[in-house]
């Protein structure tokens, strides 16, 4: 997949909000690294799977922390296509459902929409492969965010972007486009064209 080049320190003045953007580049390399390296942090999974209770902003908590951990040492990682493809064929563990909707959803019913899967069918998958699908749509939702947190400086603005109907979208909501590889191909293009200082 092709670099998001971000300029250093550019404020977008186009929109009605001011947005600074980050002062990086990007690749989807990264991002399938970064990914790998959340959905297998050992803490982060075992902390998901004692809870009592799982609370989404807890864990998004949690999540932030992780990716703070990893980022300093992912960038020198590249996740081959072919390995990515072999994780997704094993299933990630089911802890990578929660990790996912606590990025970019508000509440355990939004989760149970996406994947479409009850909660105690989501509970029962802790600790245990995923099928493919559930995995794929995982892996979606958290390139997208990580994608846009590189792009918009942070993942509160990322959930903020990711969960607003966009007009270059055709007034539909990217989180909605994620459930599909076609949507998260449109989403991840359009977030390319914002680094690239196109409007929001």
């Amino acid at each position: 997949m092709s670099r998001i080049i971000i300029d250093v320190g550019r404020v977008d003045n186009t929109s009605k909000s001011r947005r600074t953007v980050v002062n990086d580049t990007l690749d989807f390399a990264e991002v399938d690294a970064l990914s790998l390296a959340i959905f297998g942090d050992k803490q982060l999974t075992r902390t998901i799977r004692t809870a009592g209770k799982l609370d989404l902003a807890t864990v998004r908590a949690n999540t932030e922390r992780a990716l703070a951990r990893h980022r300093s040492s992912v960038p020198s990682i590249r996740a081959r296509n072919v390995l990515m493809h072999d994780h997704l064929m094993a299933g990630f563990s089911g802890e990578a459902v929660i990790i996912s909707s606590a990025l970019l959803l508000n509440t355990l019913a939004e989760a149970e929409k996406s994947f479409r899967m009850s909660f105690k069918t989501i509970k029962s998958k802790l600790g245990h492969p995923l099928d493919p699908a559930p995995s794929e749509l995982a892996l979606r939702m958290l390139r997208a965010v990580l994608a846009a947190a590189r792009v918009f400086g942070n993942v509160e603005a990322a959930r903020k972007y990711l969960r607003t109907r966009n007009f270059a979208l055709g007034g539909a909501t990217p989180v909605d486009l994620l459930q599909t590889a076609e949507g998260e191909r449109i989403v991840l293009n359009e977030l390319q064209t914002q680094a690239d200082g196109g409007p929001l």
